[in-house]
């Protein structure tokens, strides 16, 4: 039995300046209703305690459609996909990535140096 990832919600931008006293409503960009059907999941947390690149574990997943990735402080992601090289990503505070076609194969991470960061990771390979 596959489970199922949902992602909803909206994001949207307020404008910061009232005129009259009178607020501005919310602008609503998007909405958000993502679904994918998973048949392995992953979550994993990871305590940079050292500059040194640490590798994720994707377990016995062949591959990550779903990538988030949550952290304290700055961190650069590498993530590698079934299209190539790794490419590398700021994280401050979150990512997160849906891949349906090119599953994410590789990720590591490297915290700001001297900076104690602690990193949440959910993983899914899509059924």
């Amino acid at each position: 039995m596959a489970d199922l990832f949902r992602l909803t919600g909206e994001y949207s931008a307020l404008q910061s300046v009232r005129e009259l006293g009178v607020p501005f409503p919310a602008e609503v960009l998007a909405q958000l209703a993502e679904t994918m059907y998973l048949q392995d999941k992953l979550v994993g947390s990871y305590s940079l305690a050292s500059d040194a690149t640490v590798n994720v574990s994707l377990g016995s997943l062949a591959g990550a459609h779903i990538v988030i990735v949550r952290s304290t402080s700055k961190v650069r992601a590498r993530l590698t996909s079934g299209d190539g090289a790794a490419q590398s990503i700021p994280v401050d505070p979150l990512l997160i990535l849906l891949a349906s076609a090119s599953p994410v194969t590789a990720i590591d991470l490297t915290r700001l140096a001297g900076v104690n960061t602690e990193v949440t990771i959910f993983l899914g390979e899509r059924a």
